[in-house]
């Protein structure tokens, strides 16, 4: 089943703890730490493949990546976690559910998308050590993993887009011209889902999308409406497949007003008018035809897919069109803004402040053993990221409480 649209779940792996160890052995009984690092999680990762075509290969709505593995004695550092690679078709539009931003179009053969990155490993006890720390008994915890929740839109490449109400012989002009083998009957919608197709000539080929046929109103959601309508947007080239038998010039301006309600831009792409089923009108029809359709200043040519009349015309010009025609441009992922780390201090209450500091809250988050042991490398930090200078800036003095985080602690200025 041809499947277009998807939401899924990612969920990154889980970086391992560090390791709080020290060597023993036999007449060795204080040995130095020897805890290993924590290994990295692993990472979600979509990548594009041409012969994947639907979404509906997808067959699960939560994809985890593996976790890394914890630290150990001996040195031992844990194995990372293996990312998790989703194949998904090309022409694929990554969007957060959530908020809706686009975050990434996949339309390049192997082109990849971190859809969740993998929390780092933390570091295990011998990474702490310095000349006045010999034996620290804490280490780092790993990193929890990104989740978040995709839309997942497929948007067809093609060259061009066949476009018309269900039974104007789009399916039946695809087959002809393609080795493609859409069904094709006599009755409305028979093309529920979109069939690609390839045009060869020489060392040229073009790529063909017959788009499920559109009624009056399908811009608004009426009949398969906005289902399909999406797959037209990546065309260099829309061919208005128009019945003969059923009034084309009226048809044409209503699939013209649903294309503007859509998307008024596409009007503005190169665009051919295919005049089918001239095999059951008489000449003096085609004709008139012929003359109302020129009207919209668009090229027509008259064409029978069942009878094969005029298609080689038809595959030349849509050849000489798609040279001519740029690739259309839609709206690109913007560069995510690196996390602000600046350092604010806000008053709560006399003698209370609150500490905003994302780089030292992070580390703080992370520590684990003995945290009074710890309070040496914490205070490396403070000095780091010159959160001293900061606090003293906005009036903290000795003995105030400063919250960072879940973590209160007494203000004790460094002795210079």
């Amino acid at each position: 089943m041809f499947r277009d649209v998807l939401e899924i779940q990612v969920e990154a792996g889980r970086g391992g703890d560090g390791c709080i160890s020290f060597w023993r052995e036999k007449y060795i009984a204080k040995g130095g730490p020897d805890g290993g690092d924590g290994g990295d999680g692993g990472s979600v990762i979509l990548r594009a493949r041409g012969e994947v075509d639907s979404l509906s290969t997808l067959s699960k709505r939560i994809y985890k990546a593996e976790n890394g593995q914890h630290g150990m004695g001996k040195g031992l550092s844990g194995r990372s976690g293996k990312d998790l690679v989703v194949e998904v078709p090309r022409g694929t539009r990554v969007y957060d559910a959530e908020t809706g931003e686009l975050l990434a179009d996949l339309v390049e053969e192997g082109q990849t998308f971190v859809a969740a990155r993998g929390g780092r490993g933390g570091f295990g006890n011998p990474r702490f050590v310095t000349p006045t720390r010999q034996a620290p008994r804490f280490a780092e915890a790993g990193e929890p993993g990104e989740k978040r929740r995709l839309r997942l839109e497929l948007m067809l490449l093609a060259d061009v887009g066949l476009v018309g109400y269900p039974n104007a012989g789009k399916s039946s002009l695809l087959a002809a011209l393609t080795h493609a083998h859409p069904k094709i009957a006599s009755y409305p919608f028979t093309t529920l889902s979109p069939n690609l197709g390839v045009i060869e000539r020489e060392l040229e080929r073009l790529t063909i999308a017959d788009i499920p046929g559109i009624i009056e109103g399908a811009a608004q959601g009426r009949g398969l409406g906005l289902e399909f309508l999406r797959h037209i947007a990546r065309t260099r080239v829309l061919l208005y497949v128009l019945d003969g038998t059923e009034g084309p010039a009226e048809a044409l301006r209503t699939l013209q007003e649903e294309l503007r309600a859509y998307n008024p831009e596409l009007l503005t792409r190169p665009a051919l008018i295919a005049l089918n089923k001239i095999d059951l009108l008489g000449p003096k029809e085609v004709e008139e035809h012929l003359a109302q359709l020129a009207r919209s200043g668009l090229p027509v040519l008259a064409i029978s897919a069942a009878s094969q009349v005029g298609l080689p015309e038809l595959v030349e010009a849509l050849f000489a069109m798609v040279k001519a025609a740029p690739r259309p441009r839609l709206e690109q992922p913007r560069p995510k803004p690196a996390p602000s780390e600046e350092i604010r201090v806000t008053r709560v209450a006399e003698g209370v402040f609150a500490l905003e500091a994302p780089q030292l809250e992070r580390h703080l988050n992370r520590i684990r053993g003995d945290l009074m042991e710890a309070a040496g490398y914490l205070q490396e930090l403070f000095r780091r990221y010159r959160v001293e200078q900061v606090l003293k800036a906005h009036g903290v003095r000795a003995g105030d409480m400063v919250r960072l985080g879940a973590h209160e602690f007494e203000y004790i200025p460094e002795v210079e």
